[in-house]
């Protein structure tokens, strides 16, 4: 059994707290209703709001409770073995979710961002095999690029604040070397990319 992890040292509380607000979960749900609005209108928005809660609230609920029971090290998973199942399970999630949009006919912009959130599941997870990179980093610059796309280029730049300070916290907590977040900065922002050239491209 794993202990719990201790609380953050006061001077890194802003940090955490960081952290928690622009964590991966509320991004993907961010992204997901835009693809959805962009796609269908509100109806889109209900399969996006729907997909989020499976792939990404769903998870973390799960998590918590893991944690809460001594399981894992925390809501965050700081221990890179234990990160291994957890991307691998959501993975797998994820996967049967995108499975079941494309069955049932979701809005175009939907399956599209569910296959880009599986894609950097499989791309950390394979990394994680040798070395911790930031999930938090990687999906606050996939979110910076993917914004641009969903509503307006300008977007870019204004959320690109929000990767900066997520990568300073994730290194003010201890959970990442610098290092570990540039490598999650190039991974989220080629995923972005790769996401913003199918969101944008004609059919």
């Amino acid at each position: 059994m794993t202990s719990p992890a201790a609380p953050a040292p006061v001077r890194a509380r802003p940090a955490a707290l960081v952290a928690e607000v622009f964590a991966p979960a509320p991004l993907v749900l961010c992204l997901l209703v835009l693809a959805g609005w962009r796609s269908a209108g509100w109806t889109g928005v209900l399969w996006g709001l729907g997909t989020a809660v499976l792939v990404a609230s769903l998870p973390m609920l799960v998590l918590r409770v893991l944690a809460r029971r001594g399981m894992v090290d925390g809501h965050v998973v700081r221990s890179r073995a234990q990160r291994l199942p957890v991307y691998a399970a959501t993975g797998v999630l994820t996967a049967l979710v995108l499975a079941a949009e494309l069955r049932l006919g979701a809005p175009v912009l939907v399956p599209v961002t569910t296959a880009f959130v599986l894609l950097g599941l499989l791309v950390l997870l394979a990394l994680t095999l040798r070395w911790k990179v930031s999930a938090h980093v990687a999906m606050a610059a996939c979110w910076a690029v993917g914004l641009g796309a969903l509503t307006a280029p300008w977007a870019v730049p204004l959320a690109a604040p929000v990767l900066v300070l997520v990568a300073l916290s994730r290194v003010r907590t201890g959970d990442h070397t610098p290092g570990q977040t540039v490598a999650g900065a190039l991974i989220g922002v080629l995923i972005g990319l790769a996401d913003t050239a199918a969101v944008i491209s004609p059919g």
